[in-house]
């Protein structure tokens, strides 16, 4: 938005508060007007004309509220053209916007803030590239906006992009996609056995080593077997 000042800014007239011998409604026995309540509604109707004859220039100053006659030359002033079959709200956004938009142009950033303010969701800028020329900038944005707004980005790019770069429109869609949740589960167990060695067989006699064969859920189970003293 522009920084100039605005008649719905400027200070307001202060009421005409009359006497209550004079208001027309204190002492007043009829439904009819009073002449001095007429006359202070006639003074500040007229004052009221008056201040606004005084802040019609102020008024003209603002793109968004001016008369079309006064856009064109705001627009004129600050290097704004209308191409062709541009809708008014759009030419009277960009009018506004063109101090701010002069000052971002020139840097990434300032580029996608530039398109924002006039209703274009861009999704991202790239530039070197890999693989590509260096002058090669893609402005990646959504293929929904890309069809009706050419002739705004063919503008926003002739007025506000880098010299000496060439660039390129990315259309990026957003597709959605449905994945189905079921139920994964895995068991598991380990067994860990000490074996015996020869020596050891013999002092014990040969004992013969049993397991007990168990059923194992999801639970971690571990069965330890050791020699008996």
């Amino acid at each position: 938005m522009t920084n100039e000042p605005s008649a719905d800014t400027s200070p307001q007239l202060p009421p005409l508060t009359l006497p209550w011998w004079m208001d027309g409604n204190t002492l007043t026995t009829t439904d009819e007007p009073q002449e001095p309540a007429m006359l202070n509604q006639g003074t500040q109707s007229f004052w009221q004309r008056v201040r606004n004859w005084l802040l019609l220039p102020l008024a003209e100053k603002d793109p968004l509220t001016c008369s079309v006659d006064i856009l064109h030359l705001l627009a004129w002033e600050r290097s704004v053209r209308r191409f062709k079959a541009e809708p008014l709200s759009l030419y009277r956004k960009r009018v506004a916007y063109a101090f701010v938009n002069a000052k971002d142009a020139g840097s990434t950033q300032g580029f996608i803030q530039i398109m924002r303010r006039l209703g274009l969701s861009v999704l991202s800028i790239k530039e070197r590239q890999p693989g590509r020329d260096w002058d090669r900038v893609s402005i990646e944005i959504d293929d929904t906006e890309i069809a009706p707004n050419q002739a705004l980005l063919a503008e926003l790019i002739q007025s506000y992009g880098r010299t000496c770069r060439r660039y390129d429109h990315l259309s990026s869609s957003i597709a959605g996609c449905s994945v189905a949740v079921s139920e994964a589960s895995q068991d598991m167990q380990t067994l860990t056995i000490s074996t015996l060695d020869s020596s050891a067989a013999m002092s014990s006699h040969m004992l013969a080593l049993r397991v007990p064969a168990t059923e194992c859920g999801n639970d971690y189970q571990h069965l330890f077997i050791r020699e008996e003293a």
